[in-house]
């Protein structure tokens, strides 16, 4: 739960919840599963938590970070992925051809 709250999920009650069928299939693997569907899915043991991306938004000043830096961020891709593919590519050793 305290995960949950940190990523922006707020605790609500279960009429609160939608009643779609296809949602409360996700539910069907938890172990208190049984206890949901004896109650009518108004109670269970686990904490319901709803998620309004209206409250959370990407703040312009990343956007335009990114942007600003783009040219060093693909430089320091293209480094990272020569540096930790180094190991898998094969130098040229008796003739064998090597991979790129």
């Amino acid at each position: 739960m305290k995960i949950n709250s940190e990523l922006g999920y707020e605790p609500v009650t279960y009429s609160e919840l939608t009643q779609d069928e296809q949602f409360w299939a996700g539910c069907k693997s938890c172990v208190n599963y049984e206890i949901l569907m004896s109650k009518e899915r108004k109670n269970c043991m686990c904490t319901a938590m709803l998620y309004d991306p209206k409250d959370h938004y990407e703040p312009e000043e990343t956007k335009a970070f990114f942007e600003e830096n783009q040219s060093g961020l693909e430089r320091l891709l293209r480094f990272k992925q020569w540096k930790f593919l180094k190991p898998f590519r094969r130098k040229e050793k008796n003739g064998e051809a090597a991979l790129c």
